[in-house]
């Protein structure tokens, strides 16, 4: 039987702010087991079980908390800058995890600014915003996004000034602490323009107190990175190489079996012993080439089936 969307998954877009925060507050979390006192039916359980599986599984992996660590240093570094801000950059391969890391990220600092600044939504603070770099943007382009996550007007005859004075007001405006800008690696298929998408990132760093979260492939070794321009903005951020997990060493194999064990435990199956796939550790790494996205996927489409 097919299991359709749900209206309320249009609630978990993250580019538009009132679809990020219902995301970010209201994360899956596994169901209660099912026994002789549930109120459910185990159809109604395995709805939730497999929703769980589908899109709530996010584990406290070493990644996210060296991206917590050097964004801690960065908000630190930033409190008193008026120019030049620091930030991170989360690099690498496809199915790594970056953007599920920086889901991570803005969950935790949206958390922290809870704990910090408690009334921040009646006085209609935005802490956390996101925005998806289009394939081929250049500068303007980004700022169309950054207009759409704020819910701003664009005209036709607004320029890139317009625009980016436009989303310089409402980051201010909106208190907005940290600005995660994903699939950066797309500013830089276009040479066009490329040195004007630069600069508007650079301006941006000096114009907002915000900190910044870059995520991309490859991004360190990509065009946008290259020249005078791309150099001095590198030298702001630190930045955080996601790779494949190893198989050369005992440690690599230690920590790969850990983050095995780590997904099975979340697997939501009646009748599944954690440790039960320890013997099969070689074999998901062969399957998967030691991604953390790949062997998600493998794990959890298995759990589903």
């Amino acid at each position: 039987m097919l299991s359709f969307t749900s209206h309320d998954s249009d609630k978990t877009a993250l580019n538009r702010w009132e679809s990020l925060l219902h995301y970010l507050q209201h994360p899956l979390t596994a169901p209660a087991p099912l026994d002789t006192n549930s109120t459910v039916s185990r159809y109604e359980h395995d709805q939730q079980r497999m929703d769980y599986l589908s899109g709530g599984i996010v584990l406290l992996t070493s990644t996210v908390a060296q991206g917590r660590l050097l964004l801690t240093r960065a908000f630190q570094a930033n409190r008193s800058r008026n120019s030049g801000h620091a930030g991170v950059m989360l690099s690498g391969d496809s199915a790594l995890g970056k953007t599920t890391t920086a889901k991570r990220l803005m969950r935790w600092v949206l958390e922290e600014y809870t704990r910090q600044v408690p009334h921040w939504e009646q006085d209609e603070h935005i802490p956390v915003m996101y925005v998806e770099v289009p394939s081929g943007s250049n500068a303007k382009d980004l700022l169309r996004e950054f207009c759409d996550f704020y819910g701003l007007s664009v005209l036709s005859r607004d320029t890139t000034a317009d625009l980016r004075t436009k989303v310089v007001a409402a980051i201010r405006r909106a208190r907005t602490q940290l600005i995660v800008v994903d699939e950066l690696h797309n500013l830089s298929g276009r040479a066009s323009g490329l040195g004007e998408a630069v600069d508007l990132l650079k301006g941006l760093h000096n114009d907002v107190s915000a900190t910044f979260l870059y995520c991309g492939l490859d991004v360190t070794n990509s065009t946008l990175m290259h020249g005078a321009r791309g150099q001095q903005l590198m030298s702001r951020f630190a930045v955080v190489e996601l790779e494949s997990y190893k198989w050369s060493s005992a440690d690599h194999r230690k920590e790969w079996k850990q983050l095995i064990r780590t997904f099975e435990s979340q697997l939501q199956l009646r009748n599944h012993p954690v440790g039960t796939l320890n013997t099969l550790a070689e074999y998901l790494y062969q399957r998967t080439g030691g991604s953390i996205g790949s062997l998600s996927r493998l794990l959890t489409g298995a759990a589903i089936d």
